[in-house]
Parts: structure tokens; sequence; C-alpha cells
């Protein structure tokens, strides 16, 4: 389960469980931030990622990351049926938050 605490520990401004077919299961995102729009853009984003490795014979992608200026929009699998979302601050390291956050979910 995310939790708050989890968010303020690693300097992170979200953090969302998706089914791979857009459904929210469960997040913590900033109040101006519409759940269900993000976890369908972000579905979105995953499943395009996932549709383009099989056409290329890989695996699904171990990590995806929307760089920005604001923020970066980072994505990884938490199994066969859902991923995790996480938005950072933008110059924090993408491998080191997915590490340090499935180390927390733990």
């Amino acid at each position: 389960m995310i939790n708050d605490q989890v968010i303020k520990d690693l300097g992170l401004i979200g953090a969302t469980l998706i089914r791979r077919d857009g459904t929210l299961i469960e997040g913590i995102l900033p109040d101006y931030v519409d759940k269900e729009t993000f976890s369908i853009m972000c579905a979105t984003v995953f499943g395009g990622a996932s549709t383009a490795y099989d056409e290329l014979h890989f695996k699904d992608p171990e990590l995806l990351t929307i760089y920005g200026d604001e923020g970066n929009v980072i994505m990884f699998p938490n199994g066969p049926r859902d991923f995790y979302a996480i938005i950072s601050p933008s110059g924090m390291d993408p491998k080191k938050i997915k590490d340090e956050f499935i180390e927390k979910q733990k």
C-alpha cells in the first residue's frame, strides 16, 4: 500500500498504482491532479511502450521516464497486470527512485 510517509521520505510529488487498462488502484497525488485522467494517460504511455517492445520481441520495459523541467513521471511494472507511476521533482535519478520506492513498499 502506498503511504504518505514513503512519498515524503523519498521527496516525491506523488505515487500511484495503476492497472494496465488505466484503472487507478490506489494513489496519492496533489489535489490539483485529476487522478482518473492521470491514470488513463499513464496507462496509454505504458501500453504504447509495451507494444513497441513487443514488436521488437523484447520483454516489457523495466523503467519508463518522462522528463520535464518541473518534474518527471517514472513508470515501472508491478507484475503482469499493473504498474507504478511516480511523480518526482526534476533532477532526481529515476532508477534510484524506483529501487528505493520498491524497498520501502516491502
